[in-house]
């Protein structure tokens, strides 16, 4: 993930857990299995997310992963996430993505 990525996973991530959740950095940081400083760092954009972390974030925020994303979902009606996948992806991961966000078409 870019920079600009990171700040905005960490920017939905501490949206959620301020407005939903209401807890602390270190009471997520207890949920997820990671340090106080580590949400912290995720939260401000300066720690990058496994795929594993950010699907790991977002049942503990009781939301869909696609929620922390940094993108207008409108912008794929009529279309299909998985066409947005560099040629040649894994089949595994390809399947994942199409159950991420299914056709709207």
């Amino acid at each position: 993930m870019s920079n600009a990525v990171n700040v905005q996973v960490g920017s939905a991530i501490r949206e959620f857990r301020e407005s939903k959740l209401r807890i602390t950095q270190a009471q997520l940081a207890e949920r997820v299995g990671i340090s106080r400083p580590s949400v912290a760092n995720i939260e401000g954009g300066r720690q990058q997310l496994t795929v594993a972390q950010l699907m790991l974030f977002a049942r503990v925020l009781g939301i869909h992963p696609v929620k922390l994303l940094p993108f207008d979902t409108n912008e794929f009606v009529g279309g299909d996430v998985v066409e947005l996948l560099p040629e040649g992806t894994d089949a595994a991961i390809v399947e994942w993505a199409g159950k991420l966000m299914p056709s709207h078409g």
